[in-house]
């Protein structure tokens, strides 16, 4: 098979693979999808994810997360924070030492680079929320992290970004 029967199989078998959401960016870069790598490569004019039949690392959400959250609307405390947060297979905890609270989160979803959890505050439950929903995602090697809330009726979000610790 020629170079370019060896590229249209390549594109056959990304395509599916259904990991054809997979962008390039520029011409080099590696792709991870589905436990496999891809590079970009130029193909005409266009930049196309090109299998490599080589495995790649799948990122794993285990691990001590920190950041800085910012919350809307502002609490008594303020609309930034500290947030540690730590995942394992099994279970996973917050803490959120600049403002005295933390506790535990039940997982309502997973896959291999996001999360769900259902936060229930178990110390200072006089100076957080309980009962809010947060969803992480892997990203670049960073958590992208939303939280959702309310209390007395008031609709509470926070976004952040965690760096692994």
């Amino acid at each position: 098979m020629g170079r370019l029967g060896a590229v249209t199989a390549a594109m056959m078998m990304f395509a599916a693979s259904g990991e054809a959401s997979a962008q390039c960016a520029r011409e080099g870069e590696e792709l991870c999808q589905g436990g496999q790598t891809y590079r970009c490569e130029k193909t005409g004019s266009e930049l196309t994810p090109i299998f490599q039949n080589v495995p790649c690392a799948v990122p794993s959400l285990s691990g001590s997360w920190v950041g800085s959250g910012h919350q809307s609307p502002a609490g008594d405390a303020g609309a930034d924070w500290a947030i540690a947060m730590t995942i394992n297979d099994s279970s996973a905890s917050i803490d959120y030492p600049s403002l005295g609270c933390g506790g535990s989160l039940s997982q309502t979803s997973r896959d291999d680079t996001s999360a769900e959890y259902h936060e229930n505050i178990t110390y200072g439950q006089d100076k957080c929320i309980d009962g809010g929903n947060i969803t992480v995602r892997f990203f670049k090697g960073n958590l992208s992290w939303t939280w959702v809330g309310q209390a007395d009726g008031q609709p509470y979000n926070a976004v952040a970004v965690l760096k692994r610790k």
